[in-house]
């Protein structure tokens, strides 16, 4: 990635976020009142005055803003985008009256191998074969110049009509042009007469599901956002499909998307939602329970130089920063959020961390990591034999260990259908806590699950009484039940047919 000047900078923030979504995502907008809504992210609204994310509670009017915050594309890449934007956009009202051609579809040049994409959804918890199957199939490729992610739909006559571009070493993601959302990313079963279909969001989340669920061998359908074309297309062309599993996001937006599946389509519709927010975050907190990451500080890290490229300190994606102005020595906490590997949202502003440095220097401010505070964990604890009560402890591996007494095992504690994480057991020599769990890391205990296990889990029972044990497997002898018996349902249905 290049150098950016000043200038190219100024001339990015020029473009109005409104102007910028109206010429190059025509497709994804609809006329909501005197606004417009996108229609992957349905809670971001956009005017003239520019965007709001409602459901993250920011906004902004430039289109660089909504590139990098939104779409997560790299600060460099944004500016080299909107420093190409036409000179003379579209007004919006002419975009409104007469919408453009719908752009040729064509495919993202195929890269000479796929060991990138390979290496980051292995890196996302999902296992090499699921994705080397996806590859055989064509399914799945990486691009040539940006090694992204590139999933592809097909149509009833196996052609490909859309591909899904998600980068590798960014939060960018967008459907390539001219794609055709009717026909989205699929993973087929083994048995191509299943009548049973998941939906998730994403091709991603796709993956996860059946890296979560290999014994259940259904269809596995990604909208690519929340809109239903995809699924009221895949339904046209199964009809033998009885059975919608609706396994969007644990959201506003994927509860509100399952909602109109079922009001939608006259089939049996369930409702499974993630422990967490999607099946991908499931899917890594499990992989983190296998390699024993509980503690592990998984946020990115945030590198500061100075102008002469040496590295003073790095920080976690998160954390603060303290300035110290060289005019009056006034201490100034800012906090970062990492963009890419050069370039650093300090406070609210953007920098390449070289040009950070260069600013400071200038004006003779210094600046250092923030003095950190222990964050506290309020969970549930109890020595053996105990009722368990409520506490609070910092987040750290040595005050666990002296709670419970000493080294400790944690184990997950699942929902009633096996899939569901709601928070971790953590079983030491002398006793036991029970905290969250998010993002393979000990969190919060969430205060309804709290006082759930606080009154099926006390006594706390030490390791030789399996009573404990019982319980936590329970779900899973609950959920294994359920599925042998909905298989012979199955196979009592296709008897009764063929009579």
């Amino acid at each position: 990635m290049g150098y950016i000047t000043k200038s190219q900078i100024e001339q990015a923030r020029q473009v109005n976020a409104l102007d910028y979504i109206l010429v190059y995502e025509p497709d994804n907008i609809k006329c909501v009142g005197n606004e417009y809504r996108l229609k992957d992210h349905e809670s971001l609204a956009v005017n003239d005055k520019g965007f709001y994310w409602h459901s993250q509670g920011f906004g902004s009017v430039t289109a660089l803003d909504y590139l990098v915050k939104v779409r997560g594309v790299k600060f460099a890449d944004a500016v080299e985008t909107l420093c190409a934007y036409p000179n003379n956009p579209i007004l919006p009202q002419e975009k409104a009256n007469s919408p453009p051609e719908r752009k040729p579809f064509a495919l993202p040049l195929r890269n000479k191998d796929n060991n990138r994409v390979i290496s980051y959804l292995q890196g996302r918890g999902i296992d090499k074969q699921i994705i080397l199957d996806c590859i055989n199939r064509n399914d799945l490729y990486e691009s040539r110049y940006r090694h992204d992610c590139i999933f592809t739909g097909k149509d009833e006559h196996g052609r490909t009509r859309y591909a899904a571009i998600r980068s590798t070493t960014s939060l960018f993601k967008r459907d390539a042009d001219g794609s055709d959302k009717r026909f989205c990313f699929v993973i087929p079963p083994k048995n191509t007469d299943c009548q049973n279909v998941v939906v998730t969001e994403s091709a991603i989340d796709c993956l996860s599901h059946q890296n979560i669920y290999p014994e259940f061998d259904v269809w596995r359908l990604a909208l690519s956002g929340t809109a239903l074309s995809a699924l009221t297309n895949f339904l046209k062309c199964h009809k033998e499909i009885t059975h919608i599993i609706a396994a969007t996001d644990n959201d506003e937006a994927g509860n509100r998307a399952a909602a109109e599946i079922a009001a939608k389509f006259k089939i049996k519709v369930t409702r499974s939602i993630p422990a967490l927010k999607d099946w991908n975050e499931v899917l890594q907190l499990i992989k983190n329970q296998e390699r024993g990451d509980f503690m592990k500080d998984i946020r990115k890290d945030i590198k500061f130089i100075d102008s002469g490229y040496n590295t003073l300190f790095t920080i976690k994606d998160g954390d603060s920063i303290k300035i110290t102005s060289g005019y009056d020595g006034e201490e100034m906490l800012r906090k970062c959020r990492f963009i890419d590997e050069c370039h650093t949202d300090v406070g609210s502003n953007i920098y390449h961390i070289c040009e950070f440095a260069e600013r400071m220097e200038k004006v003779g401010n210094k600046y250092e990591p923030a003095p950190t505070q222990v964050r506290k964990l309020d969970i549930l604890a109890a020595k053996y034999g105990e009722n368990l009560q409520a506490a609070a402890i910092p987040m750290t591996e040595t005050a666990i260990s002296q709670l419970v007494g000493g080294k400790y095992e944690v184990s997950p504690l699942y929902g009633a259908d096996k899939s569901s994480v709601f928070g971790a057991l953590v079983r030491g020599k002398t006793g036991i806590a029970v905290c969250g769990f998010e993002d393979g890391t000990l969190t919060t205990l969430h205060p309804y699950w709290a006082q759930k296990y606080k009154r099926e889990l006390s006594p706390a029972e030490p390791p030789q009484n399996q009573t404990l044990h019982d319980k936590l497997e329970k779900a899973k002898a609950e959920a294994a039940e359920y599925n042998a018996a909905n298989s012979d349902r199955q196979k009592n249905r296709g008897a009764a047919e063929l009579e």
